[in-house]
């Protein structure tokens, strides 16, 4: 298997750096903390890949893992793209459970965090 401490091409910070200016966050979870450039296909698979921006995608550090990964460092998920928006969208809508009231994100439409906070904050004010 590729290793970390292989070289990589010259070109991977600038490559790596461009994908996370235009991919921003996990596209798995969301977040945008922890972020790592995964390649789908794996560079000891195919080093030609290594520079190709179509087989990148940006997990965090846990689904990078979990979802590039199956929780094994030596497989990889051919569908990492596919399974990555199914969760995403499942993140997307989860419900609330707001002081005693239950908020389905489907009723809303996507409801941003700082939007989800302002509403959560309201309704415990004292």
């Amino acid at each position: 298997m590729y290793s970390l401490l292989s070289t990589r091409s010259s070109k991977w910070k600038t490559v790596r750096n461009n994908h996370l200016n235009k991919q921003t966050h996990c596209q798995a979870c969301g977040t945008h903390k922890n972020l790592q450039v995964h390649h789908i296909i794996p560079v000891s698979i195919d080093k030609t890949k290594e520079l190709d921006y179509n087989n990148l995608i940006t997990l965090c550090k846990t689904c990078h893992f979990v979802f590039g990964h199956f929780m094994d460092w030596n497989s990889w998920n051919k569908n990492v793209i596919e399974d990555s928006e199914v969760y995403y969208r499942k993140v997307l809508n989860k419900p609330y459970n707001l002081k005693g009231q239950f908020y389905d994100k489907n009723i809303f439409g996507i409801i941003s965090d700082s939007i989800r906070n302002i509403i959560f904050f309201w309704h415990n004010r004292s």
